[in-house]
């Protein structure tokens, strides 16, 4: 499929699940951000044992009818779709972060996609996820996620802190023990959703980019400071 039409489908998506003056906002902001882009990042770091036993008794779904699967390759994808559950041409770069060895959990409501998340457990795969460049130990038993999104349709029914403790099994059956991500924070709907199972702020990142030229810093936070932006949360 064209990189146009992959615009267009996205377009579609958002225009029918979250409505016109949503997609022009977006449309904007996608317009604005070829040009320039500055953002602030939490950098979250948790124990993946840990954070696995937070969630797994305590995060139950508020829907009955749901399938969840993850998807690691593109082979895998193309045959989800002739049964119907198809997600790559909606979400950004998906046909990319497989082909370089990302993971989706996907939760699917019938045919419809109701929630999506990844896990890179590469450097490669997290690059190809356009996941803003903070440090990951991947070497060291680190894993990135990111990209969460979940169907305007189908929030606060507890999907999201589903697909959390199945990543967090994922990842702890791969070795990995520590998860570490970032969000943005002007995100104040995920910013909420970390704070309920006490995620651990371990860094700030900063992000500027002017036409093509990037600029990343990121700095420890010490844990008087890293306890004071949780409880800001």
């Amino acid at each position: 499929m064209s990189r146009p039409r992959d615009v267009f489908r996205r377009a579609r998506r958002i225009h029918r699940t979250e409505g016109f003056l949503s997609l022009l906002r977006r449309g904007l902001a996608f317009l604005i951000w070829r040009l320039f882009e500055y953002q602030t990042y939490h950098i979250f770091c948790d124990d993946v044992a840990a954070l696995l036993a937070r969630t797994e008794a305590s995060f139950k779904p508020r829907i009955a009818d749901f399938a969840f699967v993850f998807v690691s390759s593109n082979p895998e994808a193309d045959e989800m779709e002739t049964q119907g559950l198809e997600f790559r041409s909606s979400i950004p770069h998906a046909k990319e972060g497989l082909s370089k060895g990302a993971i989706a959990s996907c939760i699917f409501v019938g045919q419809e996609l109701a929630h999506i998340g990844w896990i890179a457990l590469t450097q490669e795969a997290k690059d190809a996820l356009n996941e803003p460049p903070f440090h990951v130990q991947f070497a060291d038993g680190e894993a990135s996620t990111g990209q969460l999104w979940t169907h305007p349709q189908y929030q606060r029914l507890g999907l999201s802190s589903y697909g959390l403790a199945e990543r967090a099994r994922l990842m702890l059956e791969k070795g990995i023990k520590t998860e570490r991500y970032a969000v943005n924070r002007r995100n104040v709907p995920t910013s909420s959703f970390t704070a309920k199972y006490d995620a651990n702020v371990c860094a700030e990142g900063r992000y500027l980019r002017v036409l093509w030229w990037k600029h990343w810093t990121e700095r420890p936070l010490a844990p008087d400071e890293a306890v004071r932006r949780t409880e800001t949360r």
